[in-house]
């Protein structure tokens, strides 16, 4: 897949064919953004075009209204390995500055999307806007098509039949609450976050649960805190492995909150290798314990359901 960090960096020979291009701000790369890469995807297979993703490196609302943004729910690196896993030919992720906020909604189709990218067919989500102040909907987009010659299609917000309407927003609320399990439903895969693994205090390797500390910068959105069944997945290999998120309140109950998961069944040496985390189910809350016993039953409690769970 290309990468490319403006719409000048794109070679005119690579879209000379011409392009279907998907626009949006895929946060999460939930169910609903699925189906719009899904029909991306599709008219770019039927009309013989290059499948584009055009979106932002950074939320608009970090410009717009900072005190408004929202955590990301993927990092830029992780929302690029899934355009790629889904087979797009090139993302075209921009900064949302002050001059891209304010490019008029049909200067955006007819200057960017028509000209600059040669796009025979535009995507978009129905919750989308784009243009100055968000002026431009799916009615403009329709109707700009038919002006400018494009195919315009604008896909519907996805329902789960149990949860309803699927949107960053609420993958983003059931992520922060703890709710992994309504989250991945919502998202068609687990949460994820991932980092370098790097030393702790030790003192898990001491209670006879060795765990693998998350340290750095650490991507995706990290769950609330408590103990979570999840995977492990270290070089590809996918370790089933009962996670911790938080402090320590039973020994550090004023401690930075850190993500470490046990692996299951693993023995060597970690430190220093990435290692993603996808987080399966919510076992319990964070809480201290009276007694060094009390706390190692309750982490052997804690295996033994992961075992259960995941195997």
């Amino acid at each position: 897949m290309h990468v490319f960090g403006t719409i000048g960096e794109v070679p005119p020979e690579l879209v000379s064919r011409g392009s279907c291009v998907a626009i949006g701000k895929f946060d999460g790369l939930h169910r609903g953004h699925e189906a719009v890469l899904g029909a991306l995807a599709r008219a770019a297979r039927d009309e013989d075009l290059l499948s584009i993703v055009l979106t932002f490196a950074n939320h608009p609302l970090s410009y717009l209204d900072p005190r408004r943004c929202p955590q990301p729910l993927m990092s830029r690196e992780q929302r690029l390995e899934a355009f790629a896993a889904a087979g797009i030919d090139v993302c075209v992720m921009v900064e949302f500055d002050a001059a891209f906020a304010s490019i008029p909604a049909e200067a955006f189709v007819s200057d960017i999307l028509v000209d600059a990218l040669r796009a025979r067919h535009v995507i978009m989500g129905a919750d989308f806007r784009f243009g100055h102040r968000g002026a431009g909907d799916g009615a403009l987009l329709r109707a700009l098509g038919e002006r400018l010659g494009f195919g315009a299609e604008v896909v519907e917000w996805v329902e789960d039949p149990e949860l309803g309407r699927v949107s960053s927003s609420r993958v983003r609320a059931a992520v922060l609450a703890g709710d992994v399990a309504e989250a991945a439903q919502m998202l068609g895969h687990p949460v994820a976050v991932r980092g370098e693994v790097v030393h702790g205090d030790a003192r898990g390797r001491e209670l006879g649960f060795p765990t693998a500390n998350l340290g750095g910068e650490i991507e995706g959105l990290v769950p609330a805190d408590g103990v979570y069944a999840g995977i492990a997945v270290i070089d590809g290999a996918e370790h089933v492995a009962a996670v911790s998120v938080g402090n320590n309140p039973t020994f550090t109950p004023e401690g930075v909150s850190r993500v470490e998961a046990f692996l299951l069944d693993f023995d060597g040496d970690l430190y220093g290798r990435a290692m993603e985390v996808r987080f399966v189910a919510r076992l319990r809350g964070m809480s201290a314990f009276d007694s060094m016993e009390a706390l190692v039953a309750q982490m052997r409690a804690d295996v033994e359901r992961t075992r259960a769970l995941l195997g």
